[in-house]
């Protein structure tokens, strides 16, 4: 029989060498995953401010550019009870400051009047009191004559009182006479000597009674009040400036908080695709609720498990192929990091779980190199694929086959 031949057997035996080769050959020359995943993180977009959802958002699966605004939110219940009581503060103090300003500019020209009353009162006494100076400088002239006479009246009489002529009562009249007329002179040299330093303080602006007290007119007191109050109402003035600056800066701050509060448009953190969302139009909202994710596809990495027994030959920076399960082609990757069996397994990021798996297998992670799946947004950058990677050996170790049943044994 033809089964019984020998080129037959010669024939399956050649075929079950070459099943047994194909089938240690891979385990040889390298090292082949168990199935993994295409993986990659997404950015979480939250709410930034409290209100309610304007407009159309990105649905599920479209393409959004860095920048591009994913939602915008309107806050139509915001409490604005500061800004408006900051703006009444604000208005007081620059209604206050006016009045203020009005009043004082008032108080000046009453000041200034004054001022011109009291020049005006000023000139007049001066004028006064140089015409009754003169009147009495003309006066002691008089007297000065007149004491003049009646010295020499004096003397005539004495003369004759000597010869027997006039009797000694004459002569004492002249002599009264005589005293009367120094004294009347001394008199008015001592008044015009008053009006004299009378008249140098009012022109100094210090008015002087005759009885030698100071007297302040009118317009001079009055002046003093004024300009008492006009410093006053500076004061009043400068503080109620600075607190209206003070308040505006207060206010400038209040607006700005407002405006970020009552409306915000969200961006587009990168260049993605929208992975899921959780808001349409008019869906209200509350500051740090997410509303929808964004995956990132700019760098996709593939999580896969080995055989713990390999941890060491595979380790960061090595190179690998990687290959979608179904497809024929065939992506680059390097090896980003290498985690034991018990390692915590990171979920909150990823977009796709990590495989999962009860033997004692490695979890390596491999970065794959900028390639058409970083920008195939419509199928989410193939995310969630399952793939296959293989590490080729460079040589055999026959040593580790030995060194692995002797650590059993012995």
């Amino acid at each position: 029989m033809i089964l019984n031949h020998r080129i037959t057997r010669a024939l399956v035996g050649i075929l079950l060498l070459l099943v047994v080769v194909a089938v240690l050959l891979p385990g040889v020359t390298g090292y082949t995953s168990l199935d993994g995943t295409v993986n990659a993180r997404f950015a979480v977009i939250n709410a930034p401010i409290d209100g309610e959802i304007v407009g159309s958002t990105p649905r599920i699966g479209a393409t959004v550019v860095n920048g591009e605004a994913l939602a915008s939110i309107r806050n139509g219940r915001l409490n604005r009870a500061i800004l408006s009581s900051l703006r009444a503060d604000h208005g007081t103090a620059v209604e206050r400051v006016a009045a203020l300003e009005r009043e004082r500019d008032e108080l000046v020209r009453l000041r200034d009047e004054l001022a011109k009353r009291l020049e005006v009162f000023q000139s007049a006494t001066i004028a006064s009191l140089e015409r009754e100076l003169q009147i009495l400088e003309k006066r002691v002239e008089v007297s000065r004559a007149e004491d003049v006479v009646a010295k020499v009246d004096l003397e005539r009489r004495q003369e004759l009182d000597s010869i027997g002529i006039f009797t000694r009562k004459m002569v004492e009249a002249a002599e009264a006479a005589g005293a009367a007329t120094g004294g009347e002179v001394e008199i008015s040299t001592l008044t015009v000597e008053l009006l004299q330093q009378r008249l140098a303080a009012v022109r100094q602006g210090i008015f002087v009674l005759g009885d030698g007290q100071n007297d302040v007119p009118y317009s001079r007191q009055r002046q003093d009040e004024v300009i008492v109050r006009i410093n006053e109402l500076s004061t009043r003035i400068a503080e109620n400036k600075t607190r209206a600056s003070e308040v505006q800066k207060q206010l400038s701050e209040e607006e700005k908080r407002v405006r970020s509060l009552e409306w915000a448009a969200v961006p587009s953190p990168l260049s993605g695709v929208v992975w899921n969302r959780n808001i349409v139009s008019g869906t209200n909202v509350v500051r740090g609720k997410e509303m929808m994710r964004v995956l990132d596809c700019r760098e996709l990495f593939v999580d896969i498990l080995v055989p713990e027994v390999d941890y060491d030959e595979i380790y960061p920076g090595r190179d690998a192929k990687v290959r979608l399960f179904g497809r024929g082609e065939v992506f680059s990757g390097r090896v980003q990091m290498v985690k034991g069996p018990s390692a915590v397994v990171e979920k909150d990021s990823l977009a796709a779980n990590e495989p999962k798996t009860k033997e004692r297998n490695a979890r390596i992670r491999l970065l794959l190199a900028s390639s058409a799946l970083n920008t195939d947004y419509a199928n989410f950058c193939q995310v969630g694929r399952t793939v296959q990677v293989r590490f080729s050996k460079r040589y055999l170790r026959l040593t580790q086959w030995f060194a692995n049943p002797r650590f059993s044994f012995f």
